[in-house]
Order: structure tokens, then C-alpha cells, then sequence
């Protein structure tokens, strides 16, 4: 196969700036998924009912102050195990969101490798821009019932499309046949009113869980996954010859988007001061107005750029799938997501319990307002882990491009797995910032060196759909890392299980990386 040369480099030295430009935009917007975990309290408090113990109980009884909707246990230790239980069900929408984020963007690569960057990444803002002023709107009844009826649409389409798989071949002139899809369509109609007027607005905590995991997660995620491959692919495609670079100083920005979250000047602070579902209204907006304007600066090269290195075979993505390397990189990509999405999903919480933990265990007697502020310093945690989330992009991207992926690779499991094994130990501010940002460091850099290995593997002309489907590992990672992370939690009062399990995936992968350097030999 010949090599690709570029009859027009000079005009492609400037225009591939302003392609990289596009992309850190872009995906400095859709990178605030990871800053997620400061909505677990703001939402706790407005979706379910406060817990109280029997004597915090007895005294607001006494005082005056007590509110309508609460729920009262025996002690703190109760009180703490409801309140995980509850946040722990809010923490699903973040599951939901990069499920869907996966999911769609096999989907949306393959848009992308067909219509050019700039429509799915255009597409990707509005669907994530809607789900979030969705999800600030909940307050009104309206919202709900019209949640209800796109419910009840996605409902009716599908009895639709299954009656016309399994009926559509009969007798058109069956009379049955004939009239059953406005039966069909009657019946939904009718069943939904009736659903929609004995039910919304009266069960208030399903009402709104069901909305947020359908808007900042489904939707949200759905954005994401439209959008997310489309800066990528075409840096690709401008600079063969640094693709782990390149991908990794644009996915920074990814890890940027939740730094914004964490601070008290940015997301952190604008939602004490105005509330959660303000600052969904606003986030919605910038993302619709952010996403699309770096979408407009997003365009493949007009004709093949020059690459110094051996030309890889563009392989389809159904020739992908029969190839051995696709799933030892899944694999791979799935133990290094857990690791990373398991501890950005807990993070604010997490580093806020270990140190009001350390401060019980040193004999400390501590009040209400202390618990409050030690709860808030986890926020620092958050921070540096999306920091270094991004730093880690750039570097392990700049490393590997040096060294080759497989030692990058192995070092950064291996790392991973060390921090992962002690992480549940740390107790101190130092530790929990140092912990969290090597956390962050080490899943950074999946995201420079997984497309680019499907680069290397598979080629870039259809990197949009190839590295889709080996993305949805990182989908069934989130669910999974929530989940262990969550049950973990409720069933042992610890995360050490959960982290001791991503070691030793991570520990796993770094085997993996040494068996498809020798797959990649062979095949070679």
C-alpha cells in the first residue's frame, strides 16, 4: 500500500491549529462529566428526605424546627449507612451517563468517519446542553409529564416496530392486521394520561431520580458520545505522525471540564450560592454554545497528510471485530476505566469521610459545622485528581509516542495498581491529594493511548467506529465501578474491596499489554 502524501501541506500547517483549537474546546466542555460527584449532596437534599438520628429528632421536635419529610434512625452510624444508600442510588446517573457516552459513540463514530467531525460533535452539544436545562427544570410539574410522554413515545414506536417484525409480512388486507397499529397507538395514548395523572407528582423521589439518570445521564451521556470522537479522529488524520500527543493535549481538556466543577470560583461555588438546579440551567447553556462553536472549527485535512512511519491497513469496523488485538485492548481499556471512573464517581465524598474518619479515631468530638468542613476539603481532592487527569494525557500520550505503547503501557497499570491497593488507607490531606492525583494521572492517560493503539492497529480512516466499539468497555467499566464501589460501601463501610479489585485488573492489563506487543510482532 502506498504511503499517503499530501499535495497541499503548506495551507494544512495553520488550518490543523485551529483544528486542535476546536478540539481542547470541545472537549474541555464535554470533560466536565468527571466533576459529577459534587451533585450527590446538593441533589441528597432535594430529592429524598432528610435523616435524622432520634435525638437530632427530638430536638428539632422540641425547637419547632422540624421538617415535614424526614427519616429517623437510631444513631450516626445508621444515619451515615442511609445516606450512602441514598446517594448511592443518585450516583447511578453518572453510570447512566457513560454507559450512554459508550454506547452512542459506536454510533457516533461511524457518523463521524462518513460526515466529517462537525455535525455529530454539533448534534453532541444539544443533546447534552437539553439534558441538563431538562434536569434543572424539575421543579416545574410540566417537565414531568412531558418526560412522561417522550416515555410513553419510545414505548409506543417500539410495540410498533415489533408488530410490524412479526405481523408486517401477513395479508394487508387482514382487517386485524390493518387497524392494529392505531390500536396500538390508542391504547399507549390512553394508558399514559391515565399513568401520567395517578402518578406524577405523587411518588416525587421516583419522579426525579427517573429524570435525572434519564437527563444528566442518558441525554448527557448521549451528548458526550456524539461528540467525544469527533475532535480525536480528525487530529488523527492532521498529525500521523504524533497521534498520542496530539489525541492527549486535546483529551486534556476533557480532564480540565471537571477542575471547573471543583473549584469554589467555578461550578463548586455557584451552586451553594444558587443552587443545583440554577446551575444545570446555566451548564446547559454554555454547553449548547461551547460545544457547537468548537465544533465549527473541527474539519478533516483536504487530502492525505504525509507519515513518516509504516502505513497500518484501515480495517472496517466489522473486520475489527475478528481481530484477537481488539479484544486484549478492550480488556485493557475496561480494567484501567474502572480503576479511574470507580474513584472520580466518590472522590469529594470519599476524601470528605476519610478525614472526618482519621479526626474520630484521633478522639475528636466533632460538631456538626466541623463534619461540614471536613466534607468540603474532599472537594481539593477533586481538583488535583482532574489536574492531573489532564496532565497525564499529554504526558503518557508524549511518552508512548518516545518509547512505544507497550512500555507506556505497562508502566501506567502498574502505577495504577500500586496507588489503587493503599488508596483506602489514606486518611491524611496530603495523602488523599497525593493518592488522587496519581489516580487521575494514570486514568488520564488511557484516553491518549487506547485511540491511539487503535490508530496503530486498525488505521485512522475509520478510527471513529473502530474506536467506538472498543470504548464501550469503558461504558460497562462505569457501571460496573459505581457499583462495586456502592455495594462495597453499604455492605463492608469501606471502598477497600472495590479498590483492591481494580488493582489487581489494572495488574492484569499490564500482562495484556505484553501479550499484544507480541500479537502486534506476529501479525506484523
Amino acid at each position: 500500500m502506498a504511503p499517503n502524501v499530501s499535495t497541499s501541506a503548506e495551507p494544512g500547517k495553520y488550518k490543523r491549529f485551529q483544528v486542535l483549537a476546536g478540539a481542547i474546546l470541545v472537549q474541555l466542555i464535554l470533560g466536565t462529566v468527571y466533576g459529577y460527584s459534587i451533585f450527590w449532596e446538593p441533589l441528597t437534599t432535594n430529592i429524598f428526605p432528610t435523616v435524622l438520628t432520634q435525638a437530632q429528632h427530638a430536638t428539632q421536635l422540641a425547637s419547632g424546627t422540624l421538617a415535614d419529610d424526614v427519616v429517623v434512625v437510631s444513631n450516626n452510624a445508621v444515619a451515615q449507612v442511609e445516606i450512602a444508600k441514598q446517594q448511592g442510588i443518585l450516583k447511578y446517573a453518572f453510570s447512566i451517563c457513560i454507559l450512554s457516552f459508550a454506547s452512542v459513540m459506536v454510533i457516533a463514530g461511524r457518523v463521524q468517519d462518513v460526515q466529517g467531525p462537525r455535525i455529530p460533535a454539533i448534534i453532541g452539544g444539544l443533546l447534552m446542553g437539553t439534558g441538563f436545562i431538562y434536569a434543572g427544570l424539575m421543579t416545574n410539574a410540566i417537565v414531568f409529564y412531558l418526560a412522561h410522554a417522550l416515555f410513553a413515545g419510545v414505548v409506543t414506536l417500539l410495540l410498533l416496530m415489533i408488530f410490524h417484525a412479526f405481523l408486517g409480512h401477513l395479508d394487508k388486507e387482514s382487517v386485524i392486521v390493518k387497524y392494529a397499529p392505531m390500536g396500538i397507538m390508542t391504547t399507549c395514548i390512553v394508558a399514559s394520561i391515565m399513568l401520567g395523572n395517578q402518578y406524577v407528582g405523587k411518588i416525587a423521589e421516583m419522579d426525579r431520580l427517573l429524570l435525572l439518570w434519564g437527563t444528566i445521564g442518558f441525554m448527557a451521556g448521549a451528548g458526550i458520545g456524539f461528540a467525544y470522537v469527533c475532535p480525536i479522529a480528525a487530529l488523527m488524520k492532521w498529525f500521523p505522525d504524533h497521534k498520542g500527543l496530539v489525541s492527549g493535549i486535546a483529551v486534556a481538556g476533557f480532564g480540565l471540564g471537571a477542575y471547573l466543577f471543583s473549584q469554589k470560583w467555578g461550578a463548586l461555588g455557584y451552586i451553594g450560592k444558587q443552587g443545583i438546579f440554577p446551575f444545570f440551567l446555566m451548564h446547559g447553556g454554555i454547553c449548547i454554545v461551547g460545544v457547537t462553536a468548537g465544533a465549527f472549527l473541527l474539519s478533516n485535512p483536504p487530502a492525505p497528510v504525509k507519515v513518516s512511519s509504516t502505513i497500518v491497513q484501515n480495517s472496517p469496523w466489522q473486520e475489527t471485530l475478528r481481530n484477537p488485538a481488539f479484544y486484549l485492548l478492550w480488556m485493557m481499556f475496561f480494567s484501567g476505566a474502572m480503576a479511574g471512573l470507580m474513584v472520580i464517581g466518590i472522590i469529594k465524598v470519599f476524601a470528605g469521610e476519610q478525614l472526618v474518619s482519621a479526626a474520630i479515631e484521633a478522639g475528636r468530638s466533632l460538631s456538626a459545622a466541623e463534619t461540614s468542613a471536613l466534607m468540603l476539603k474532599g472537594s481539593a481532592a477533586v481538583g488535583l485528581l482532574a489536574i492531573f487527569n489532564a496532565v497525564g494525557r499529554v504526558v503518557w500520550g508524549f511518552i508512548s509516542d518516545r518509547i512505544g505503547r507497550t512500555p507506556t503501557f505497562v508502566a501506567m497499570f502498574l502505577l495504577q495498581a500500586g496507588i489503587m491497593f493503599f488508596l483506602a488507607g489514606m486518611k491524611t490531606e496530603a495523602s488523599l491529594s497525593i493518592g488522587a492525583a496519581l489516580v487521575g494521572f494514570n486514568f488520564g492517560g488511557n484516553f491518549a493511548l487506547f485511540p491511539s493503539a487503535t490508530a496503530d492497529f486498525f488505521g485512522a480512516k475509520n478510527l471513529g467506529a473502530n474506536y467506538g466499539w472498543i470504548f464501550t468497555s469503558y461504558g460497562i467499566a462505569g457501571v460496573v465501578g459505581i457499583a462495586a464501589g456502592n455495594f462495597a460501601k453499604v455492605i463492608t463501610g469501606s471502598y477497600a474491596a472495590a479498590f483492591t479489585l481494580a488493582a489487581i485488573l489494572c495488574l492484569l492489563s499490564a500482562g495484556l499489554a505484553l501479550v499484544l506487543q507480541r500479537l502486534h510482532k506476529k501479525d506484523a
